[in-house]
């Protein structure tokens, strides 16, 4: 889109991912003037595009069951406006080991009590509805209300849908600093020019800290990359997005089975001296799970912190943003594990690998704040 700059809206959402495009969309739609921003090219690049995809309300954190039974009544209304590839086929834990199953139990307790159908199941019964599970597995935790869909093409959905209310969307374009007077938010300044607007809403992801920051607020999110891959098209296997401490995965209406490692998968991280702040939050946290995370050195983040001569600015995010590297021997692990459980999968063979950002809040929860 063509835009004269400086720019005049009532709210700037800076971020393009699923948050910032459905929240750019319902307010335009609600009549207000929104400019809808982000440093890529589209919407959905970095991590709701690459994303699992998996719409579920069973094995949440009870903190989370409002937000997840609101989410998917909105899912289900919008699926009925866009194909994003919306499967209301169920989620499905499958536990392999007997201690498992208390943590199965508890979960689906939770669920219960707010008032969900999530039901603990043993392999017999969960083989009526998924068949092709023929392997070796001893409970399953099943909702049957829960689905999955394509995030990228959701992503890209909700930001096309918010150009149709009439929103500014401006890609290509990074913010810079939130312009504040008074102890107001007075607007943004990008590398293309000022936006001036009444609220700022900021969706960016692992990048939200650095922007805050310019206005005084400290967010603890650490970037860890989540690996996944894709298989080639197969016959359909199962319907149900599914889980397990070893693999995730759903089926595409194309055939194509999207995998990850499950609960056991092994996240990167990328150091940098950014990792001394909140360091107090994270390092308990690192010490517990040191086993699931890979750690690694990032040369071109410490060189923009070098330049920037601070660990944390808009100016030491990169634009575009560098693909994580693949984990494909993990990938490859995890695909084994669906074969011992699926064995209708054993000629499945992956052809895509990829990692997507994920913003990792100290206690693994969304942060939502104003």
């Amino acid at each position: 889109m063509d835009v004269t700059w400086p720019l005049d809206v009532d709210v700037v959402v800076v971020g393009a991912g699923i948050v910032g495009a459905r929240c750019a969309e319902q307010v335009a739609a609600r009549g207000a003037r929104v400019a809808l921003v982000d440093k890529e090219a589209d919407a959905g690049r970095e991590g709701s595009g690459r994303a699992l995809g998996a719409i579920r309300i069973q094995g949440r954190h009870p903190a989370e069951i409002p937000l997840a039974r609101a989410a998917r009544d909105r899912w289900a209304d919008e699926g009925e406006r866009g194909d994003f590839e919306l499967t209301w086929g169920g989620n499905a834990y499958l536990a392999r080991e007997p201690a498992e199953v208390p943590a199965l139990e508890r979960l689906a307790a939770e669920a219960r009590s707010a008032g969900f159908d999530v039901q603990l199941l043993t392999a017999t019964d969960a083989r009526e509805i998924l068949p092709a599970a023929t392997g070796p597995f001893s409970h399953a935790m099943v909702s049957a209300i829960d689905g999955h869909c394509q995030p990228v093409k959701a992503t890209r959905h909700f930001a096309d849908a918010a150009t149709r209310n009439g929103a500014i969307t401006v890609y290509g374009t990074l913010v810079r600093r939130v312009m504040t007077s008074g102890g107001r938010v007075t607007g943004v300044v990008t590398d293309h020019g000022a936006i001036r607007a009444r609220a700022v809403v900021i969706a960016g992801g692992v990048w939200t800290p650095h922007l805050a920051s310019t206005a005084g607020v400290s967010v603890p999110i650490m970037p860890v990359s989540y690996p996944l891959a894709e298989t080639d098209p197969m016959p359909p296997i199962f319907t149900a997005a599914v889980r397990s401490a070893r693999f995730s995965g759903r089926q595409r209406p194309d055939g194509r089975v999207v995998v990850s490692a499950g609960l056991s998968s092994r996240v990167g991280h990328a150091l940098s001296p950014y990792d001394l702040r909140h360091l107090r939050h994270w390092a308990p946290r690192l010490l517990r799970f040191r086993r699931e995370v890979r750690l690694r050195v990032d040369p071109g983040m410490i060189g923009r912190q070098l330049r920037a001569a601070s660990v944390i600015s808009p100016r030491t995010v990169p634009v575009p943003s560098p693909e994580p590297p693949a984990d494909r021997p993990q990938m490859d692990r995890a695909l084994e594990a669906m074969r011992e459980v699926f064995p209708a999968m054993e000629p499945a063979r992956l052809s895509t690998y990829w990692s997507g950002l994920v913003d990792m809040s100290p206690d693994g929860l969304p942060i939502v704040d104003g």
